[in-house]
């Protein structure tokens, strides 16, 4: 079970990884708030047109979709012919769902963000900004993720298993 929540979460965090690299290039206005202070104060965007809010938010609820999907159709593939506890439904969520933060953190954050700066996760306006190389900053980052993708496994498990116990167990 481990090792098949280790490669879904890999799936998951490449869901993750195209979802959030769309954000950031298309829509960047709606990670705005995910950057460091710095970067924050020294963004210059255009404020988006009605139709680019509304893209975003299409995008947004698809992807969304998508992501959420996904991780309930990996548990039901996992747990659709025997009956497990809560609990094993719950490890097996959280280990996916840690997969992505810890990929958000080493590969996403540290790697791509820090390391590399590539064009398209630069701001305009933020050129040169500390933010960019603030390693602390996305652990800090990474610490939160960990008490929301607790909270959010605690959730999604739990609807998993009320479809599993009403539906199909």
């Amino acid at each position: 079970m481990i090792i098949t929540a280790l490669i879904e979460g890999l799936i998951w965090s490449a869901l993750w990884i195209i979802y959030v690299y769309v954000i950031v290039k298309k829509y960047p206005w709606e990670m705005l708030h995910d950057y460091p202070k710095d970067i924050q104060k020294a963004a210059s965007l255009p404020e988006p047109t009605r139709v680019q809010k509304r893209n975003a938010k299409v995008f947004s609820t698809a992807g969304v979709i998508v992501i959420l999907g996904s991780i309930i159709a990996f548990s039901i593939l996992q747990f659709v012919s025997h009956e497990e506890s809560f609990w094993k439904v719950f490890a097996f969520v959280f280990i996916i769902a840690m997969t992505w933060n810890a990929v958000d953190l080493l590969v996403m954050d540290w790697l791509v963000i820090c390391v590399i700066t590539p064009r398209w996760v630069v701001i305009p306006g933020t050129e040169g900004c500390k933010g960019y190389k603030d390693y602390l900053f996305h652990f800090r980052g990474f610490l939160i993720g960990c008490v929301y993708t607790t909270i959010a496994s605690l959730i999604i498990a739990g609807i998993e298993y009320l479809i599993f116990r009403f539906l199909i167990w």
